[in-house]
């Protein structure tokens, strides 16, 4: 039984994750969306990373990006996201984040943009730059995958999805329930049960591995991993 680590804790907030990079690499998925094959996805592929490039987004592989299946994003800005906007990568990464807020977009363009595109710095997790050594540009990643692997991203991220503002009483009663449904199985329950309530149906298999994470993320914390 693992309860006496959780009492009388009603946040997750002072579980810690210590992972190491070997189950980092294990763990992760990374897609590059880029107009041109970078060399990256080989180093990337050499290093052991789960890693898959596309040129764009498009109707017929909208799903690449709409189930949660990735934990980190390289996203080019020129050539691609003509799909949801004028604002090419701008445009795709405003996609990302409505529909799966968790996931982290690191920019990845050597492109000098406008300041009416500063927004794709901002709203980004990061930044690669496309000329950056191999050792720097795993160094990012790898840093960016720890973040997309958080507690505190993924939560965020669960709350975005459900429109709780973080910080409110609803916020911390599911964090209450999460707490105790690491080690009760009838508050999971009600947590599930709460979250996808709270979710647009749209959104619910997004929602629905979110929560996945955040056990298999608190139930590692508790042990110490």
């Amino acid at each position: 039984m693992l309860s006496w680590l959780f009492k009388p804790k009603q946040s997750f907030k002072g579980l810690k994750i210590r992972m190491p990079r070997e189950e980092l690499v294990r763990r992760s998925r990374i897609l590059i969306i880029d107009d041109e094959r970078p060399d990256l996805v080989d180093d990337l592929s050499a290093a052991h990373f789960s890693v898959d490039h596309v040129d764009d987004i498009t109707p017929e592989n909208m799903g690449t990006i709409e189930r949660p299946l990735y934990d980190l994003v390289l996203l080019d800005f020129g050539g691609v996201g003509t799909q949801f906007g004028n604002d090419h990568g701008l445009s795709l990464l405003k996609h990302l984040k409505r529909v799966n807020p968790a996931i982290v977009v690191l920019t990845y363009t050597s492109k000098a943009l406008e300041t009416k595109h500063a927004d794709f710095y901002r709203l980004a997790d990061g930044v690669l730059a496309k000329d950056a050594g191999i050792q720097e540009s795993l160094e990012r990643i790898e840093d960016g995958l720890r973040k997309a692997h958080s507690l505190d991203n993924v939560w965020n991220g669960l709350l975005s999805i459900t429109g709780v503002e973080a910080g409110s009483s609803k916020d911390t009663e599911l964090q209450a329930l999460y707490v105790e449904g690491l080690t009760n199985p009838r508050k999971l329950t009600q947590l599930k049960e709460s979250v996808l309530n709270l979710t647009a149906e749209g959104s619910k298999v997004v929602a629905s591995t979110l929560l996945g994470k955040l056990v298999e993320l608190g139930v590692q914390a508790a042990l110490g991993g």
